[in-house]
């Protein structure tokens, strides 16, 4: 294999990157090492960013038109609700508020939780679901790591990247069992996954839970930075105090508005997306030399098989020959570098990167 050091992509979507390894221009990227809604961006949301232009280099608002929206949608108390600059601002903003020593990860998961814990000193354990179980929910180390009464627990539901939906039921009842664990459940992918309903929206909010929420990844629209937590009120008030201000922009705040209206496209955006994760998981399932697992999401978590796979030079590879951007998993605890996983585009693209993957095996 390439004896050259791997590219190190902390996030997927690093276009500039890519880029500058392909020696290309970063819209000549096929990304698919995004996880995002297959569709893109709802339509006319640019028209309507455009007509917000003029209140763009204001200082931002509260967000208070925004925060009530979301409430009316979930039916969570606005004051029980924060907006951010992503969930990526509430994951290190926690730790500030709520202390944490001894976390539990339920995994593999997103590779951001474990250095934001490590740096405010705590040292988390990890409960691994496992490829020789089918990455069913480890159910009896979770159990057993809740009896040693961690101080948190933090997870995605659905998870980041295998796109499993651990059980609801189990956590719900893991929750109301250790009122002194602090869980921190992180829904960025439910709405892009098989049953977007599937939320903590429609039970009661415990005490001791946060949310998260994202509107990137439903919407399409990651540099907006926009997102939302939901947690107990006084908890709320204290995040409010720790935090920076004016981490939201006036136009993502605007774009939040807008996107909460665009409801029938939602419902149609998901519907298609379904149909087209079934085909492409079909062919992908027909590769030899790779193994694609099930998933949730509108991405799909893929092996390599054959001897000394490397996802890392994989990577490299097609970026620099095909000018096609995957997600190597070889930074992810749980997984490694036989790894990788893809993000969902459209029918065409989709089709391009297939006819990659085969020609790989074939050759």
């Amino acid at each position: 294999m390439n004896s050259e050091p791997p590219i190190l992509f902390e996030h997927g979507g690093d276009l500039e990157k890519a880029a500058l390894f392909a020696g290309c221009r970063p819209e000549e990227i096929l990304d698919f090492s995004n996880l995002l809604n297959p569709s893109g961006a709802p339509p006319g949301l640019t028209d309507y960013l455009k007509s917000k232009l003029s209140g763009a280099f204001s200082h931002p608002g509260s967000g208070e038109p925004l925060r009530r929206k979301i409430a009316e949608k979930t039916g969570i108390a606005p004051e029980q609700i924060l907006l951010g600059a992503g969930t990526t601002e509430f994951v290190h903003l926690l730790p500030q508020v709520r202390q944490v020593k001894r976390p539990v990860i339920l995994g593999p998961t997103y590779g951001d939780y474990e250095p934001v814990l490590r740096a405010v000193g705590a040292d988390p354990r990890f409960v691994l679901a496992r490829e020789t179980e089918n990455w069913e929910f480890p159910r009896v180390e979770w159990e057993r790591a809740l009896v040693d009464h961690p101080d948190w627990v933090i997870l995605a539901r659905p998870n980041n990247p295998l796109g499993q939906n651990w059980p609801m039921g189990g956590l719900l009842a893991a929750i109301e069992k250790y009122p002194e664990t602090f869980f921190v459940v992180d829904e960025t992918c439910l709405e892009v996954s098989e049953d977007p309903k599937d939320s903590f929206w429609s039970h009661p909010m415990p005490a001791n839970l946060a949310v998260l929420r994202s509107f990137s990844k439903a919407y399409a629209v990651p540099g907006l930075r926009l997102g939302y937590l939901a947690a107990p009120t006084d908890l709320v008030g204290r995040l409010k105090q720790a935090r920076m201000p004016w981490t939201v922009s006036p136009l993502a705040l605007e774009a939040g508005l807008y996107l909460l209206d665009q409801d029938k496209w939602v419902v149609e955006s998901h519907q298609k997306n379904l149909e087209e994760k079934k085909r492409v998981y079909t062919k992908l399932s027909a590769l030899q030399n790779f193994k694609t697992f099930s998933s949730a999401i509108t991405a799909f978590t893929m092996k390599g098989l054959a001897a000394g796979f490397s996802s890392s030079a994989f990577l490299k590879t097609i970026l620099k020959e095909e000018k096609i951007l995957i997600r190597s998993l070889a930074q992810h605890r749980g997984l490694g570098d036989a790894y990788f996983r893809i993000g969902l585009r459209t029918p065409a693209e989709n089709d391009r990167l297939l006819k990659v993957l085969e020609h790989r095996v074939r050759s």
